[in-house]
């Protein structure tokens, strides 16, 4: 059952998981690299690199209003394609 309030000063870490927060909520799952080695969830400080492949091999739309980031350099492959409608926003760094 999704928790309606929390009343603390302080949460710890695992008090709160997905299913009790709402389902458009994204706790900021990936592919992270650390301390860790190589895991698809960070769970630690050590995990702080994210990672992403350099080829865009899809098409994708960034819709109005919303940011999108990667790691460059990015190559969009021919099968892939990359929308920005206006206001949306790419950002590869």
């Amino acid at each position: 059952m999704p928790i309606r309030q929390i009343v603390s000063r302080s949460i710890k870490d695992g008090e709160i998981v997905d299913a009790d927060t709402n389902s458009s909520f994204s706790s900021g799952s990936g592919f992270f690299q650390g301390e860790n080695g190589s895991t698809a969830q960070s769970s630690k400080k050590g995990d702080i690199f994210r990672v992403n492949e350099a080829t865009l091999n899809t098409s994708v739309t960034i819709a109005s209003g919303d940011n999108a980031s990667c790691a460059g350099p990015l190559t969009v492959s021919t099968s892939g394609t990359v929308n920005l409608t206006v206001n949306g926003n790419l950002t590869i760094v």
